[in-house]
């Protein structure tokens, strides 16, 4: 044996040592598929290691395991010789392999083809390798085979077909997955931790669904989680799940991949679903922070088992150094920032899920992923057991906009307050007053602490209702401050989307307005009205209250306060301008507002931003997408300025601009700013929110129209895909991006697949009769053109 052999048998030997005899030849095979000679080599090491090392007792059974094996490994090297050009082309049912695409100790995987006329399907094939048609090799690949049919969950690969081939040797087709591993993709798509964690809850999914169905996976790793290029998550690989009510003791044989075992399956204890629950506590300490937990000095089997009983892995946080830069860059952050995201929270749950104890992990993956949704919701995780304090804070950031809104009207109504006392000269009554709005906020936000609901958390929508129902009641003698705080309650309500109670405490707060008999005040209270008059699509209505705001304000003294009212009533007066019709007379109203707004925020603040944006739509609405384009251009260039840049304001104005840049006929800057915009929506509202798929569609649209029609397709498939993931049915988007993936096949003369998805756009516009948009005549007259089936 030369040097360069010993130093191979040497390195196998080591990987293997520490394991059963029986399960030597897997693991070699594993390591040295095409060298038999090699492998008979490294058996006889192990069997005088064992001799040496172990006693007669294993001494004794070595030879003949090796003796076994080695005749073993002779069968296998005579069909090997020939197994590659008997397998290519070789028909199993109704398929016929094409090539072989992944090869483990005892079996191989190919990609095949339905082959039976009856329609076109890749799958993949499952064999055992020759020389390991053994009655346990069977027994588990016929386990495979039932568990997977007992299955079935959208991210976990499905059972096709299965059978005997005509030797006798039983095979299964599953569900081809064409994917890179879930770390690389990560990787690849430089996935913020968010996003990172929202495809982790997907495995867990599928995890959990396994679970339920009295299934243990046991060989959970990123190899084994695979992402197709639309983003889906296929969990796969279930050749030694097991079942859990067949065998409630420890395996006889040890089968895992060692770097994700848990300490149970290497001291061969009982497993339990906790074996998941830890393999899946590793996968997501790999794409937290791009490292594994522990220390190993020599990456062999033996290695990583001494890791795993005796070390404590290292907190996500604390593993990660200056460094990383990589790392960090491709999780779109600094090795500071990212050590501070994963400080706490991330740190709590994922060292939770890895204990060395079953009983002190996470109960079930669903617990895990739970506590990894808290997180993402910024509420309490149980990994933390944390105090008054600590609930508290993660109640404050989860309820940002109703705590922000209720926060902020304490502050103008104590400023309000103080201001009153000291014009009416009646500091004592008011300080009184305003020491009764601030017990009614203290009260207010003291019924959310978790101290005091047993453990439950408190919505925003309920902390607003609670609000509602007692300030009538604890504000009685104070209806200034009532009627601000109300004003602060129905913002809050609106910006969680719920118009009608924002509604209802606007009303209230006009009324006591008017009572009072503050103009100004009231002028205000009814500007709020008119915002949720306007979502409700209460038109006439918003016209009258704005029109009566409009009369009061002018009435009011000069300055910042008056000019800040105005412009936002002029926000309001134009869009309704806009919607009937009237686009010069709205231009003109929105180019005051902007003008009264660029003064008092200093150029593009917020709110100038957003009159500035809606001012390009009516200008471009006038077919002057010169001005339009400069003005979306301006609005882009401040947010970008803004520090931190606001990201959904971002992708409103790049949506703004890839429009002016179309109706100008640049295209290619078109789809390109449609491209930047779905990526920024990805990263505000994940990868399946439908406006992700809005950005695409676009994006798409403008590649076709400057007749890169094949280079369209991809944008316009996957927003279709996540329209129909996102969107019900009958919804007029899925209709409209289906035809534009159907006019840019037809462009790249995929014919076939153009007249499938115009017939699909139809059958989705015809489920709402009447509709005119995308143009059904169109459709239908495309469909002429098509073959008949």
């Amino acid at each position: 044996m030369d040097a360069q052999r010993w130093r191979l048998a040497r390195e196998l030997f080591e990987a293997v040592v520490d394991f059963p005899p029986e399960e030597w030849e897997a693991m070699l095979a594993e390591h040295c598929p095409d060298d038999v000679d090699l492998r008979v080599e490294v058996l006889e090491l192990l069997r005088a290691d064992a001799a040496a090392t172990h006693g007669t007792g294993m001494a004794d059974a070595a030879p003949n395991v090796v003796a076994e094996l080695a005749q073993r490994l002779a069968g296998d090297e005579a069909v090997r010789a020939t197994s590659g050009m008997v397998a290519s082309g070789l028909r199993l049912g109704p398929f016929r392999l094409v090539r072989e695409i992944g090869r483990g100790g005892m079996g191989a995987v190919w990609l095949a083809e339905r082959d039976d006329g009856a329609f076109r399907q890749a799958v993949a094939i499952k064999l055992i390798k020759a020389g390991w048609d053994a009655a346990d090799v069977y027994a588990r690949f016929r386990a495979e085979r039932q568990i997977l049919a007992s299955l079935s969950h959208p991210n976990i690969a499905h059972l096709v077909d299965g059978g005997v081939s005509a030797d006798g040797k039983p095979w299964l087709a599953l569900e081809y997955v064409d994917g890179v591993d879930l770390r690389t993709w990560c990787d690849r798509e430089r996935l913020s931790l968010e996003r990172r964690l929202r495809a982790f809850l997907t495995v867990c999914d599928a995890v959990s669904h396994a679970h339920a169905h009295l299934v243990v996976h046991r060989d959970l790793k990123p190899s084994n989680i695979l992402v197709r290029a639309d983003g889906t998550v296929k969990l796969l690989d279930f050749g030694i799940a097991k079942l859990i009510h067949t065998d409630a003791t420890a395996s006889a044989t040890r089968v895992f991949t060692p770097e994700y075992a848990a300490p149970e399956q290497v001291r061969g204890d009982t497993v339990t679903t906790a074996v998941d629950v830890y393999a899946l506590g590793l996968i997501l300490y790999e794409l937290l922070t791009g490292h594994r937990p522990y220390k190993v000095d020599k990456s062999t089997p033996a290695a990583y088992e001494r890791a795993i009983l005796d070390q404590e892995p290292t907190k996500p946080s604390a593993i990660v150094t200056r460094d990383d830069a990589d790392a960090a860059q491709r999780r779109d952050l600094t090795p500071k920032r990212l050590r501070r995201e994963l400080r706490g929270d991330l740190d709590a749950i994922v060292l939770k899920a890895l204990r060395k104890e079953p009983a002190q992990r996470y109960a079930s993956v669903a617990d895990f992923a739970a506590d990894v949704t808290a997180h993402l919701e910024r509420r309490p995780v149980g990994a933390r057991r944390g105090g008054r304090r600590y609930r508290a804070a993660r109640f404050l950031r989860r309820h940002a906009i109703a705590a922000t809104a209720l926060t902020l009207a304490f502050a103008v109504l104590v400023a309000a307050l103080a201001m009153v006392a000291w014009q009416r000269d009646v500091a004592r009554t008011e300080a009184r007053k305003a020491a009764s709005a601030v017990d009614f906020l203290v009260g207010l936000f003291a019924t959310a602490d978790p101290a005091k609901t047993a453990g439950a958390g408190v919505t925003a929508q309920q902390l607003l209702d609670r609000g509602a129902e007692r300030v009538d009641a604890e504000l009685a003698d104070t209806p200034a401050a009532q009627a601000e705080l109300l004003v602060a309650i129905g913002r809050a309500y609106q910006g969680l989307g719920n118009n009608e109670r924002a509604l209802a405490q606007y009303e209230r707060a006009v009324a006591l307005r008017r009572a009072l008999g503050e103009p100004f005040a009231l002028a205000q209270a009814l500007s709020s009205l008119s915002m949720a008059q306007k979502s409700l699509g209460r038109n006439p209505a918003t016209r009258a209250t704005i029109d009566e705001a409009r009369a009061l304000a002018a009435g009011a003294p000069a300055g910042a306060e008056r000019d800040a009212l105005v412009a936002q009533l002029l926000y309001g007066s134009a869009m309704l301008l806009f919607l009937e019709g009237r686009h010069a007379d709205a231009e003109t109203e929105y180019r005051e507002s902007l003008r009264l707004r660029l003064a008092l925020e200093n150029g593009y603040g917020p709110n100038a931003r957003d009159t500035a944006m809606m001012l390009s739509r009516v200008v471009a609405s006038q077919k002057r997408h010169d001005d339009a384009e400069r003005m979306i251009g301006d609005v882009v260039a401040a947010i970008r300025g803004a520090k931190p840049v606001p990201l959904a304001e971002l992708v409103e104005a790049l949506d703004a601009q890839g429009s002016a840049q179309g109706k100008r006929g640049h295209h290619a800057q078109s789809e390109a700013t449609y491209r930047e915009a779905a990526q920024v929506a990805e990263q505000v509202y994940g990868p399946d929110h439908w406006y992700v798929a809005i950005q695409l569609n676009n994006a798409g649209r403008a590649a076709n129209d400057d007749g890169r029609s094949g280079e369209a397709i991809a944008p316009l498939e996957r927003a279709v895909a996540i329209g129909r993931k996102a969107l019900p049915a009958e919804h007029l988007f899925i209709a409209s991006a289906l035809k534009n993936l159907a006019d840019a096949e037809r462009g790249a003369g995929r014919a076939a697949d153009a007249c499938r998805d115009y017939a699909a756009a139809l059958a989705a516009l015809e489920l709402k009769p009447g509709r005119k948009r995308p143009d059904p005549e169109e459709i239908r007259a495309r469909l002429k053109e098509c073959p008949a089936s």
